[in-house]
């Protein structure tokens, strides 16, 4: 086989290559560096934290001043705290006679409202009750009726009792009227109470917080075990890890003081010479429940059940907390942090751990008992007793209903046997109608049960 001529323009020996292969060079270290720095520190910005919390946790410890050696008598001594209780005093006297009048306003309010919503409540109440007849009335007369029934009730007067012993009387509108004013009255005194104590409230907020920031109720010894723990730290993912219930939380590689024996503030937590903390100072707060975790062992219970998230993710905070596309659970916000309460104690009416009362889920679940909520958007365990009393109505309604058409079908059958062509066509007949009739007391017998339960 002959040779193949050499072409004129050889791609291999007539053309050099070399800056081919140093950009391909270049390209694979760059991505060899980028993916050595991604998985050491890239994917892992936890590292990011548990090194500054190495550091601001040590500087922490260095001016934590221990109850053995300084007293919350001698942090009271300092200096810069005799300024923050001068201001606190000075707060106090500017406003007392101010704040006086608001909350003696504010008390004569509160009484006025509680007189006329006494009397309101109930009658709106009924209102409501006849306007549901009248929106659920098929005839237009009985709508009529239903109309004219309302508005008499509503011209109707009602007398009120107020907290100064005179007593004014007052059809539904006024009363509503009254009501709304007095409820507007009431929230303006509040907004202006508040107003006047605000300076008091904030001198008194820096005041607690400087002796919090300076008080930690651990010996020496204690002190210097935590600083050389802290010292001594290696970056490690922290992990709680619950087989029993599927759950697996790594909050505290970020949230490292979550469960230290003291309390430490996001303000002892900031870099020195900053004005706010910043996102890592935030997540170096100590627990703001710390009393919970006592109950509420994060061994046994973890942490997203209560705070929700995703306890698995470490590679970002968005992910950490569930706030992105592809997690159902997002971390609840702190002003609804209670929320997560609800998930295991939702047939409990209140909330408390020791003397400290969980107002904010507290006061939802009163207003969703006072308002009636329960009435429509029903779950199950909470206010148990109307659930079974409704229970026991419905079944009485079914029982009531059978026996009406039990009672009916007999009635046909014996008109059947009355007017069959054989004697053993009108026995069975007759059977079938006695045996309906035995259903009936056997129904009987159920709703005097029934009864019985509902009324022990």
């Amino acid at each position: 086989m002959p040779d193949k001529p050499i072409p004129e323009q050889d791609p291999i020996t007539g053309k050099s290559y070399a800056i081919h292969y140093l950009i391909a060079t270049i390209i694979l270290i760059a991505t060899l560096f980028w993916a050595l720095y991604d998985e050491a520190w890239g994917q892992r910005p936890w590292k990011a934290f548990q090194d500054q919390w190495k550091t601001r946790y040590s500087a922490f410890l260095d001016k934590a001043t221990s109850s053995s050696a300084k007293s919350e008598q001698s942090v009271e001594q300092d200096p810069q705290y005799a300024n923050l209780q001068q201001d606190y005093q000075k707060a106090y006297q500017d406003s007392k006679a101010q704040a006086d009048e608001a909350r003696r306003k504010l008390d004569d309010a509160s009484a006025r409202l509680l007189a006329v919503q006494s009397v309101f409540t109930d009658r709106r109440a009924y209102v409501n009750a006849l306007t549901y007849e009248l929106e659920t009335s098929d005839s237009s007369s009985e709508k009529a009726s239903k109309q004219k029934e309302i508005d008499k009730y509503k011209a109707e007067q009602a007398t009120v009792e107020f907290p100064d012993g005179s007593k004014k009387k007052f059809n539904f509108q006024q009363l509503e009227e009254t009501y709304n004013e007095i409820r507007d009255e009431r929230t303006k005194l509040s907004l202006e109470l508040g107003d006047v104590l605000k300076p008091v409230t904030a001198a008194k907020a820096k005041m607690d917080g400087y002796i919090s920031d300076h008080m930690v109720d651990l010996t020496p010894q204690q002190i210097q075990g935590l600083k050389r723990r802290a010292t001594e730290w290696d970056p490690a993912i922290v992990q709680i890890n619950v087989a029993e219930a599927n759950i697996v939380d790594r909050c505290e590689s970020c949230h490292m003081n979550t469960r230290e024996p003291l309390k430490v503030t996001a303000a002892a937590m900031t870099e020195k010479g900053a004005k706010n903390p910043d996102e890592y100072a935030r997540a170096f707060a100590s627990h703001a429940e710390p009393e919970l975790l006592q109950i509420h062992d994060p061994e046994k219970f973890g942490c997203s059940p209560c705070h929700q998230g995703n306890g698995r993710a470490t590679t970002s905070i968005e992910k950490a907390h569930g706030n992105y596309e592809h997690w159902l659970w997002p971390l609840y916000p702190k002003e609804n942090s209670e929320a997560g309460c609800q998930s295991c104690h939702a047939a409990d009416m209140v909330l408390a751990s020791g003397d400290v009362q969980f107002s904010t889920i507290n006061a939802g679940k009163e207003l969703f008992r006072r308002r009636g909520c329960n009435g429509c958007h029903r779950y199950e365990g909470y206010d148990k007793e109307p659930e079974d009393m409704n229970s026991v109505g419905q079944q009485i309604k079914q029982i009531e209903t059978q026996k009406k058409e039990n009672v009916k079908n007999s009635a046909d059958l014996m008109k059947q046997a009355d007017a069959a062509q054989s004697n053993d066509e009108a026995n069975k007949l007759n059977t079938q109608a006695v045996d309906l009739r035995v259903a009936n007391s056997r129904l009987d017998a159920r709703v005097q049960q029934l009864d019985f339960q509902s009324h022990s």
